[in-house]
């Protein structure tokens, strides 16, 4: 089967690209599929990230195997593109460059029977900015009863120095 693979810059203009792509191919395929198809450097570092409906990161998946006593991650080249896309609509979060932070999201669109022995993109919209976009990593801020209780409370006020 080939997928239909949409890599989507997060920025203010549209850059899009749609990748088919065997689901027997290896995300590392798919990765540099992404850095021909959007002209980008071969020598920098990037990963996919598998993400909640939310875009909250769950998993890294770097370019190469990452192996210590406390986690230990599959590179992008043990893991085929049929498994991390499952079904139309499964999305990634694809992090290119890690001084840049350029960032993607990427979905999968499309199945189609014709069977690709090579990749290729087969829609290209908008043209790569020459500057990453400036991203916002924002947490959201749980809920602290003790945040405004205490508000106004300065226990050391009282004394005299």
């Amino acid at each position: 089967m080939t997928k239909i693979i949409r890599i989507h810059l997060e920025h203010k203009d549209d850059v899009i690209r749609d990748i088919a792509i065997s689901s027997e191919k290896t995300i590392e395929d798919l990765h540099f599929e992404i850095i021909d198809a959007l002209k980008l450097d071969k020598n920098e570092m990037a990963s996919f990230y598998m993400t909640n409906d939310e875009f909250e990161l769950l998993q890294e998946i770097p370019l190469f195997k990452i192996d210590d006593k406390e986690n230990s991650m599959l590179g992008m080249n043990e893991i085929t593109v049929g498994a991390v896309f499952p079904e139309v609509n499964s999305q990634l979060l694809y992090v290119y460059d890690f001084l840049k932070m350029w960032r993607f999201s990427i979905t999968f669109i499309e199945e189609s029977d014709n069977e690709t022995t090579e990749n290729s993109c087969i829609k290209s919209i908008g043209e790569m900015p020459k500057e990453a976009p400036e991203i916002q990593f924002e947490a959201k801020k749980e809920f602290d009863p003790f945040d405004t209780a205490f508000e106004d409370f300065d226990e050391f006020n009282e004394y005299e120095y």
